[in-house]
């Protein structure tokens, strides 16, 4: 697997709420809930250490042959058709709420969790096992599945990664042999604009422009869109630029 990225801030106001990590046959990428400036979150550290804290914590569990300490695997699975677990089986859910716990034990001491703005992020994540390749969704952020029969879109739902580790079970996971995919695109919503909010293309095109030109000229794209309505009036959205990142994972024939 060879796996390429981008990643951009949307506004000079505040640093990059998105992460994005990789290791060998490991991706994950994350965007922090950015809520407006001076929300009190209730937390010393704010959005962009915990996309990164989780983000790396994920990373490294996702790395491990074991379940994590404490965590059993989660549920039956859940998943477009075509997904294949085993049964009763969803080791990325399993990860996740690990990692979760992890970064709520790191600042419960400091920072109050309960409060409901306390430091949220979508999360996605790509494991290549053997001959399977496993992912992850959970909340807005979308996973494109490129491959015989085309582009699949894969989203997961309303529910954000924050303090709680059952949240993980809500994530949308599925196995798909590796010889069935091309690529895999791994993609925050500032970087779908083009199609989920702007209608400029479609997935197939999306996909495209990534793989044939690269995840920054995606990036690009979707700035040259934003750029011809600065004030959100014929697309209205909350920001004129969002935090964008993309990650292409190419599966070469073997």
């Amino acid at each position: 697997m060879r796996v390429s990225w981008a990643t951009e801030q949307g506004s000079a106001e505040r640093g990059n709420e998105d992460f994005v990590a990789a290791a060998a046959g490991a991706v994950v990428v994350l965007d922090g809930c950015g809520l407006p400036l001076g929300t009190d979150l209730g937390c010393a550290h704010g959005t962009a250490w915990y996309a990164r804290s989780l983000g790396t914590r994920l990373l490294a569990r996702m790395l491990d042959g074991t379940y994590p300490p404490g965590v059993p695997p989660a549920g039956p699975p859940v998943g477009p058709p075509g997904g294949v677990h085993t049964p009763g089986e969803r080791p990325l859910v399993a990860r996740l709420a690990g990692a979760i716990a992890d970064v709520a034990a790191a600042h419960r001491a400091t920072c109050d969790l309960r409060v409901p703005t306390t430091p949220a992020a979508t999360v996605l994540a790509l494991r290549l096992r053997g001959g399977l390749v496993d992912y992850l969704v959970l909340a807005d952020s979308t996973v494109l599945l490129d491959g015989r029969s085309g582009v699949q879109e894969i989203t997961g739902g309303h529910h954000y990664a924050a303090a709680d580790p059952a949240v993980a079970d809500a994530a949308v996971t599925g196995t798909v042999p590796v010889d069935e995919l091309r690529h895999v695109l791994l993609l925050t919503d500032g970087a779908t604009r083009l199609v989920d909010l702007f209608g400029a293309t479609d997935w197939a095109g999306l996909t495209a422009l990534a793989v044939d030109s690269g995840p920054a000229a995606l990036i690009e794209r979707t700035r040259d869109v934003e750029r011809t309505d600065p004030r959100a009036v014929r697309w209205p959205r909350g920001k004129a630029h969002d935090d964008a990142t993309v990650a292409v994972c190419a599966f070469p024939p073997s």
